[in-house]
């Protein structure tokens, strides 16, 4: 009885972090649905195996993007995947946050493929409008580094930006 209490708090956590483990499948993989799929389905396994260890003592969200964010880093460093810069289709776009620009959206995962893992790792949790106190828990760096690295990647987005369009 214990084993399926656990199962039903781990399928309501699922339920809840649901979005962002698919927001972190997007930011490293070049969003192809069978690579989004299998990335999903890597990071709910490592979830599964990780769940009888949460202790609760950061949220569950904060834990899933730790668990999720190092597993898509780990699986980058072990798997070549198919060239980048593929379109998203209209199923991946139904699922993100907003629809309203569709081709900024898209422009935007453009020059994210063009950042470091850790770059995208920081930029997820910001773009899901986390703070920096929580990012820098998160990625175990202090509030001023977050702030600082959320600075850099911005003017290089920008820069990348403007090259592309020069």
């Amino acid at each position: 009885m214990a084993r399926e209490n656990g199962q039903q708090a781990f399928v309501e956590m699922l339920r809840r972090c649901d979005s962002t483990i698919f927001r972190v499948c997007l930011m490293f993989t070049d969003r192809n649905p069978e690579n989004v799929r299998d990335m999903y389905q890597d990071i709910v396994c490592e979830l599964w195996e990780s769940w009888p260890r949460f202790r609760g003592m950061s949220s569950p969200n904060t834990w899933v993007y730790r668990i999720a964010l190092n597993t898509a880093v780990s699986q980058l460093r072990h798997r070549t995947l198919s060239p980048m810069f593929s379109l998203l289709d209209d199923a991946m776009y139904s699922t993100l946050a907003e629809k309203a620009h569709d081709g900024m959206v898209e422009r935007l995962y453009e020059l994210i493929d063009q950042l470091s893992d850790g770059e995208k790792a920081l930029l997820t949790l910001y773009l899901d409008r986390k703070t920096a106190k929580e990012i820098g828990f998160t990625l175990g760096i202090s509030e001023a580094a977050v702030n600082h690295r959320i600075g850099r990647i911005k003017q290089k987005l920008i820069t990348l930006n403007k090259k592309e369009y020069e």
